[in-house]
């Protein structure tokens, strides 16, 4: 049976500047000539834990799409950076730390799926990625000197076993798209990440300006067919992607919310550290609610059934127990807008069972809103930092094309 559920998000625009800090003291990977348009990374989602990692010099950092910087275990004999530099003032990290009679900056790198928080040194590391030309990669380069931090083996707990570090792709100068644009003078200060919906074939991320061949061997550029809203700012959370949302509706009708729930308490915010979106519950209850009233004559999947099928799939998502396929009839009014978050609104945890892929974030929830990975998954996401913008494609699936059809293949 398939359940007749469309769940659409409504954007509206609200205009913000990003900041950034000079980077100085750096030694600058310098682009041979043509000049480097766009770096390429593949992205591997986990199935353990629903989480996803960048590969970055030969090995896979969590994607961190809210951190503020690259952070790995280090060894004995890592770089330090000296108090005085403005990376120290960037990473603003607090009390100094004293070695040998010199002054070297720390930083705290934080886990983002457990809270979790360390000290350690902040850092200079090298990165390694493909240039690309939007088709395929093209030579491999090395970015000397990004400024990292130091961080013990025990804060990559809860990440992929396969996790050397977190990539933050945050907001902010030390941020590793901002650090990417300066040292190879990128013309666009812009990324894009394709999230893959199994471990089967990898997504995508560009850093840099397009194309984003998505469709080989067509000329189809992904970038080409987006819609955009505004990204904004949180200043509890500076260095996460937010936008404005104006509704949320179940089968084209309003969700009746609270006064100003959306902007309230740090809006609405984009998280690839989560495995499913998350709502405060304010958000939650009503929400959640309008689904069982939408799919009221949709049997439901016996509850000590439910609990062993999750257990077994190891799923990390709120259980809606309903029986049923994931898919559902396409609306013909809005068939591509319902059908691309339609598409999103329900993990498939067994043959006949699919479980709300929305999660109770309880009243302390640090947005009202946080879109999880699940719900970006075959989306093709770009942000655009140097116009504050988000561009965004729907379902890829629409037409055919998921996010792992990029050819990685070196030509």
């Amino acid at each position: 049976m398939a359940l007749n559920l469309q769940a659409y998000f409504h954007l509206t625009f609200l205009g913000t500047t990003l900041f950034s800090l000079p980077s100085i003291h750096l030694r600058l990977a310098r682009a041979s000539s043509p000049p480097i348009q766009a770096l390429v990374a593949p992205i591997t989602k986990d199935t353990d834990t629903s989480l996803y990692t960048l590969s970055i010099s030969r090995k896979q950092y969590l994607l961190d799409l809210s951190g503020p910087r690259l952070w790995s275990p280090c060894s004995p004999t890592h770089p330090t950076v000296p108090c005085s530099s403005g990376e120290c003032a960037a990473a603003g990290s607090g009390a100094p730390k004293f070695r040998d009679g010199q002054c070297t900056c720390i930083a705290r790198p934080t886990n983002p799926v457990t809270g979790e928080r360390a000290v350690g040194d902040l850092t200079l590391t090298d990165v390694a990625k493909n240039a690309t030309d939007g088709k395929t990669p093209t030579a491999e380069v090395t970015v000397h000197g990004v400024v990292s931090s130091c961080a013990p083996d025990s804060l990559l707990r809860s990440f992929p076993t396969a996790a050397a570090g977190d990539a933050g792709l945050g907001r902010g100068s030390l941020c590793l798209p901002a650090q990417l644009y300066a040292k190879l003078s990128l013309t666009k200060r812009q990324f894009a990440i394709c999230l893959p919906s199994t471990a089967v074939a990898p997504g995508v991320a560009f850093f840099g300006s397009g194309p984003y061949g998505l469709m080989p061997p067509t000329q189809f550029d992904a970038g080409a067919a987006l819609s955009y809203t505004d990204l904004v700012r949180d200043p509890r959370r500076p260095t996460a992607y937010g936008i404005r949302l104006r509704g949320i509706a179940v089968n084209q009708e309003a969700v009746p919310l609270p006064a100003g729930a959306l902007g309230r308490g740090g809006g609405v915010t984009l998280d690839t550290a989560v495995p499913y979106t998350v709502l405060r519950r304010d958000v939650y209850r009503p929400f959640v609610d309008a689904f069982r009233r939408a799919t009221a004559l949709v049997p439901r999947a016996e509850r000590a059934a439910l609990r062993a099928v999750l257990r077994q799939r190891r799923a990390r998502v709120h259980a809606g127990r309903v029986r049923g396929g994931a898919g559902g009839p396409d609306d013909g009014a809005r068939g591509r807008q319902l059908d691309g978050v339609r598409r999103h609104s329900l993990a498939q945890v067994a043959p006949d069972v699919a479980c709300l892929a929305f999660v109770d974030g309880g009243w302390a929830a640090p947005s009202a809103v946080a879109v999880g990975g699940f719900q970006m998954e075959n989306n093709f996401l770009l942000f655009d930092e140097a116009a504050s913008r988000l561009g965004f494609s729907g379902t890829l699936m629409f037409i055919r094309t998921p996010c792992g059809n990029f050819i990685f293949s070196r030509t």
